[in-house]
């Protein structure tokens, strides 16, 4: 969003216009290959059931909820479903699985990072979303309009969410949260300084790592979902939600999205990466788990000096 002062000295919103580039970098596997549209060999479909497990089914599902997009008009035939991260491995992964392109968008008149996208259309795009709708939230109306388009009497089938009636549901939740958590959610450590003033002591200056681990939407009912499969047995965790309210206008002088946010405890940042780290496809958010375990040993080192020293 565009803001700025206008003559009275007061932010307001003004339409910024960008200039972008969108490059393929993949080609169709199948329009290389000489395919005619929606013509696919025979175990095709199969093989990506056989891929797609039961984890993976709910990390897609929420990664679409999360920064997918659909489109389709009724009574048309074009229909697709696609997503842009600024990250490529996933789109790597959604790509190699369907033999779709990938597409990697540059702007040119803002220094924003460039994205990655994939895009499925036509029996591609009805399939996954077949295999996903169950398990959406967000968008969960908006694939099933897709599906009746083609399958008027399709309705998905209910995910259990109770662990201990059914164990067996425990996994596509955990890929929920690995899917929603590349696409919503946010990691990172970093050096901090803080500065105590006293008369009897002086200045005395602390260092410290500062790390979080959290989960962002304007959705609240996706964040109170999450919530709840992390409060789950036999998950132990204690997430907390706080709201935040941005003070500027969108475009129509109206206050713009309440933004949620679900932050985990400190002392539960370690054990949530590890458990979810091999459902997180984004490298640079799955290292944390290693960076954490390294904070971790430090701090436990740096203790036992002090004892040492004492």
């Amino acid at each position: 969003m565009g803001f700025r002062k206008n003559k009275d000295g007061v932010q307001e919103y003004y339409y910024k216009k960008y200039e972008k580039k969108q490059t393929i970098i993949q080609k169709d596997w199948f329009k290389e290959n000489g395919h005619k549209r929606d013509t696919f060999p025979e175990d095709f479909f199969r093989h990506i059931e056989s891929e797609l497990t039961l984890v993976w089914l709910g990390y897609w599902a929420w990664a679409i909820d999360g920064d997918g997009a659909l489109f389709f008009k009724k009574g048309e035939t074009n229909k697709s479903v696609g997503i842009s991260l600024a990250e490529r491995e996933p789109i790597q992964f959604l790509a190699d699985l369907y033999g779709s392109s990938i597409s990697v968008i540059e702007f040119l008149s803002e220094e924003w990072q460039p994205s990655y996208r994939v895009h499925l259309t036509g029996k591609r795009c009805h399939h996954f979303l077949k295999l996903i709708c169950p398990y959406m939230t967000e968008k969960k109306q908006e694939a099933l309009r897709i599906i009746n388009e083609t399958e008027p009497n399709y309705h998905p089938p209910k995910v259990p969410m109770d662990f201990r009636k059914d164990p067996g549901s425990i996994m596509p939740h955990m890929g929920m949260v690995g899917g929603w958590f590349d696409t919503e959610g946010s990691v990172g450590i970093k050096p901090i300084e803080k500065i105590y003033k006293s008369k009897r002591k002086g200045t005395r200056v602390y260092a410290s790592l500062h790390q979080w681990v959290y989960f962002a939407s304007t959705n609240l009912p996706s964040i109170r979902k999450i919530k709840r499969i992390l409060e789950s047995w036999p998950f132990p965790f204690k997430p907390t939600i706080y709201t935040h309210q941005d003070t500027a206008l969108n475009k129509d002088k109206k206050k713009v999205k309440k933004k949620y946010q679900l932050y985990l405890p400190v002392s539960q940042h370690l054990l949530f990466m590890k458990m979810f780290a091999p459902w997180i496809l984004l490298s640079c958010k799955r290292n944390y788990a290693d960076k954490f375990e390294r904070k971790r040993d430090i701090y436990k080192m740096c203790n036992e000096n002090k004892k040492r020293v004492a």
